[in-house]
């Protein structure tokens, strides 16, 4: 009879050791407060002081200077570094031969702030200087030309700096926040993330007294908090303890299974007495970790934590990590309104210049300069700058139209001499808004697409001119028949492409640059 009591009893264990063990990470909420690694223990002489609004020391009463912590805040500007234009090339390939070539341009810039405090103990005597430093890429969006983008940046590069200056300004009183709290502050802190390992397997005889000591457990930190005793809660966890406690030696030996049960009463033991604030017992568990041999990455941890916690509050005389805090700004000075800065000085301007290939109609090819602000006025002439014979910059030399045949910029801008009747308003007319209605004349124009096919061209920057391979004129997209017969132009210039002409006539194409860049690509790719 012994022997068959003995034989059941050892079944059931076999049964029992050999369900399995899945563990769960379950969570609950903790509250508390940080404690400084620089404290002043005294608490009446918590005081601080600081030349800098929205920055708080917790625990401390704000004072005129100076308070026995003070700090002084400076700046050192914001500078503006590898600035830069970025060309990028694009190719449209037909059956592997390239049918045509764009560029687009990006500015770029780094923007870099640099702060210092200079911080003195009055208690101890002791200053030091901590530097903080914010930087930003600034990118901005594509331009079809290099002379676009470098517009966009010069006009805008200096209210970009302010706008990075009070953003770099923003972080970096946050960053000074958390340094001064971190050192001198008690910062009342809460999480619903800390973690019991519970388990998950429903049919391990543990799982139902498992996962009611977590239900107690967590509703026991529930009712944690920063600023209360944790005396009542510490009994209200007792039975919890006395659970987890019990069923280590239900599980002995060294198997996988028996070590991974031991494991998780272990680690939710040296939590508890973690959040309790006794650092000898999370120590002790901690160690139990380690011996198990299950995850002794998770025993160092707890070790590491119970030297910290230990240390901690010997150096700030506490017991507890639970206290009433009171922050508090008797300085009556008024923070500084948030910064809507401009430039108190401005570079003055740099003359600047591209450098450009013109050829004549007469074929020669000079090297010539044009500055930057003078290119998108390139249309009835162009104005390129004129040096003496020493290299004394004495002015600009101004060439008509009707005498360049190309202008192609070393940064790849590109435009060319285009006749055609011209439906804008004129530059500088002196009627404005006249219409000028004259006939086809020379003009020289940005290349915006070219083909075999077909060119499309910009006139004054903002005139669309379509001109189909073997026509000696352009045809503007703004004058009168193009306007009110836009799809039938459009289908008489893709007459070599049905399928193209049928889209013109269909409405699928638009009178605006993208569209009608569409529809030099898609007759340009036309095989019919």
């Amino acid at each position: 009879m012994k022997k068959v009591l003995l034989f059941l009893l050892l079944l059931t264990g076999t049964i029992s050791f050999g369900q399995r063990t899945n563990l769960d990470r379950e969570r609950f909420h903790v509250s508390l407060v940080n404690l400084p690694s620089e404290p002043i223990v005294d608490n009446s002489q918590r005081t601080y002081s600081i030349n800098l609004g929205g920055v708080s020391v917790s625990g401390f009463t704000r004072v005129k200077a100076p308070g026995n912590i003070d700090v002084k805040f400076t700046s050192s500007g914001t500078t503006i570094s590898d600035a830069r234009i970025d060309k990028t090339k694009h190719e449209k390939k037909k059956d592997g031969k390239v049918v045509s070539v764009s560029y687009t341009y990006v500015a770029k810039a780094t923007y870099k702030s640099t702060y210092t405090i200079n911080v003195i103990n009055a208690l101890t005597g002791k200053s030091y200087e901590k530097s903080f430093v914010e930087s930003s890429k600034y990118s901005s969006n594509s331009f079809d030309s290099n002379y676009k983008a470098e517009k966009h940046y010069k006009n805008n590069k200096y209210d970009l700096r302010s706008n990075y200056r009070i953003k770099h300004k923003k972080a970096v009183k946050s960053r000074i926040k958390s340094f001064l709290n971190s050192r001198y502050g008690y910062v009342p802190y809460s999480t619903k993330n800390e973690v019991f390992w519970i388990l998950a397997s429903k049919k391990h005889p543990e799982y139902a007294m498992h996962n009611e000591a977590y239900t107690k457990a967590k509703n026991a930190f529930a009712k944690m908090k920063y600023d209360e005793p944790t005396d009542e809660l510490a009994k209200e966890l007792e039975p919890v303890i006395e659970y987890f406690k019990s069923v280590i030696p239900k599980y002995p030996g060294t198997k996988r299974k028996m070590r991974k049960i031991k494991y998780a009463s272990y680690y939710n033991l040296a939590n508890i007495y973690y959040y309790l604030d006794m650092p000898d017992k999370v120590q002790e568990y901690g160690q139990k970790i380690i011996d198990n041999d299950y995850d002794k990455s998770d025993g160092r941890r707890f070790l590491r934590y119970a030297e910290s916690l230990k240390e901690s509050m010997e150096k700030n005389n506490m017991k507890s990590r639970h206290m009433k805090v009171v922050t508090e700004d008797l300085s009556n000075v008024e923070d500084e309104k948030e910064e809507t800065e401009t430039e108190q000085v401005k570079e003055s301007p740099k003359l600047e210049l591209s450098k450009a290939y013109l050829i004549t109609k007469k074929n020669d090819t000079i090297l010539v300069e044009i500055k930057k602000k003078d290119i998108w006025k390139i249309g009835y002439d162009v104005a390129t700058v004129a040096y003496d014979n020493d290299g004394t910059l004495i002015g600009t030399k101004v060439r008509k139209a009707n005498l360049c045949k190309e202008i192609l910029f070393v940064d790849g801008l590109h435009f060319k001499n285009i006749k055609f009747k011209e439906s804008s308003t004129k530059s500088g007319s002196a009627d404005v808004g006249q219409l000028v209605l004259g006939g086809a004349t020379d003009k020289l124009c940005q290349v915006i697409y070219e083909s075999d096919k077909i060119g499309l061209y910009k006139f004054n920057d903002k005139e669309l001119v379509l001109v189909p391979n073997g026509s000696e004129k352009g045809k503007s997209t703004q004058s009168v028949s193009f306007v009110f017969g836009f799809r039938k132009q459009l289908a008489k210039m893709a007459k070599s492409c049905p399928t193209v002409a049928a889209k013109a006539k269909k409405k699928e194409y638009k009178n605006n640059e993208k569209s009608l860049i569409k529809f030099c690509e898609d007759l340009t790719d036309c095989k019919e």
